[in-house]
């Protein structure tokens, strides 16, 4: 893939029509990105809720919400009858969901998914997995050749075949991922603002204060710094929106990882204000389902999201785990493609990666999900003083972890190379992912001159 990238001349090969309704996908300077992605989830919880207690009047609705080709009636019926059939996936141990989020009617380049993440749940551990696709992510669209990854929904969004925008965005994800997707979920960010107003707002812990300084207003600039201070806070649908979508916070906020968090935070809080509530009331029930009507687009059917909300009502924050395709260097890279005047960032491959690489990649998605949420700090010190025996301990460094080289100031040399966890047992899945990837012997004891969470030395046995 890389290098057929590399060789590509035209910008057409990657961008929309820049006269379709969908706008083009070119570099342009300082412009803001949009997060939707985070808040699919909680639609899905709300939308079953809301169907279990919804009157047929209200149903009525549903068809501009769900994209299948069944009548209310049917829906209806199959809420009482097909709540225990089960979901593609079910069987082989987990269901994919992917989850699209866009800017909508009003919005430059509307209906391009700036926000493309697949869930996985798990149906042994009862965990959920959010896989984040960068939307700059070249895939082979079908009559199109390479385009990148957030056109797809747009380029095969078609009003009278509701679910082709959809299905083509699933096909694009399935192929990037190498995972089984027969589902998708789509919203528009204005959408989400109103349901979270309409429930009252949402209270969510913060846990540390930061400030973004850059984050984006909706006419290409940004607004005045906004600041979150730690601790517990009400907040209405744009302060919710801003908290989860900050890309530039202070305080180690900017990251990646700490964003995600967040996200999660915002999905909880939601979902716990939907079940405290109860949503009972007709009236409630009526406007989030205009809200919906209006913002949100799925080809699962309502017995579906039963279904669905049944299998991971019991997931907490603590068993939800996030993990990003975006630039590493070593298995996905950055690109600029085109010429001077019509040049464009990408994301692919790295030279000499395929496809089949991000494939087993995603496929060990849960256990790099649940090392880089821990985050742990790795100290390794050589005591052989052989550079080359460094080499495996470096690739730690693209799974989440902090590696540190530290000089190894003994006068004897170590014979067995020696894993020391000062970590009080607190970070289980490092520790368990070193023991199985590496020869180790482990200490009885904690290493005392050290703030790592575990401590490397490494012993004639590696030489």
């Amino acid at each position: 893939m890389w290098l057929i990238l590399k060789n590509m001349k035209s910008i057409d090969a990657i961008n929309p029509n820049q006269n379709s309704s969908y706008n083009d996908v070119r570099l342009r300077k300082q412009r803001p990105k949009r997060r939707y992605g985070c808040f699919l989830l909680v639609v899905i919880l709300i939308l079953s809720g809301l169907l279990v207690w919804g009157a047929s009047n209200l149903l009525s609705k549903t068809n501009r919400i769900f994209t299948g080709d069944k009548n209310v009636f049917q829906r209806v019926g199959q809420l009482f009858v097909g709540g225990d059939k089960k979901l593609i996936g079910e069987d082989d141990g987990q269901v994919n969901v992917l989850l699209l989020g866009y800017g909508g009617p009003g919005h430059d380049g509307p209906y391009l998914t700036d926000t493309i993440i697949v869930a996985s749940l798990d149906m042994e551990t009862d965990e959920v997995v959010l896989v984040s696709i960068p939307r700059d992510f070249v895939v082979q669209l079908p009559g199109l050749g390479f385009r990148k990854i957030n056109s797809a929904y747009a380029f095969f969004r078609d009003d009278n075949d509701p679910n082709s925008a959809g299905e083509a965005a699933v096909d694009a994800a399935s192929k990037l991922t190498g995972l089984e997707i027969p589902y998708y979920a789509a919203i528009d960010f204005q959408g989400f603002v109103k349901a979270i107003n309409q429930v009252g707002g949402v209270d969510v812990v913060i846990d540390r204060t930061f400030t973004d300084s850059s984050y984006p207003d909706e006419r290409y600039g940004f607004l005045a710094p906004v600041t979150f201070t730690a601790g517990s806070e009400h907040m209405d649908g744009e302060r919710a929106l801003i908290f989860a979508r900050s890309r530039k916070g202070t305080n180690n906020e900017g990251s990646d990882f700490a964003r995600s968090e967040r996200q999660k935070k915002v999905i909880q809080a939601f979902k716990d204000k939907v079940v405290k509530l109860g949503i009972t009331d007709l009236r409630t029930i009526n406007n989030l389902l205009s809200v919906f009507t209006d913002n949100f687009r799925t080809n699962l059917e309502p017995y579906q999201l039963q279904r669905l909300i049944e299998l991971g009502k019991d997931i907490d924050n603590e068993h939800a785990f996030s993990l990003s395709l975006e630039p590493d260097n070593v298995l996905i890279c950055n690109g600029i493609i085109g010429d001077y005047e019509n040049r464009a960032y990408v994301v692919q491959p790295c030279e000499g990666k395929t496809l089949t690489d991000v494939h087993n990649y995603i496929a060990n998605a849960s256990k790099l999900a649940k090392l880089s949420k821990e985050a742990a700090e790795v100290e390794v010190q050589n005591s052989t003083q052989q550079a080359y025996v460094l080499g495996p301990f470096r690739a730690l460094n693209n799974l989440g972890m902090e590696v540190n080289f530290r000089p190894f100031l003994q006068s004897n040399k170590f014979s067995r190379t020696i894993l020391y966890d000062n970590s009080g047992n607190l970070k289980p899945e490092t520790r368990k992912y070193l023991e199985e990837n590496f020869d180790l012997t482990v200490a009885d004891l904690p290493f005392n001159n050290s703030n790592a969470d575990f401590v490397i030395i490494i012993g004639q046995d590696a030489l």
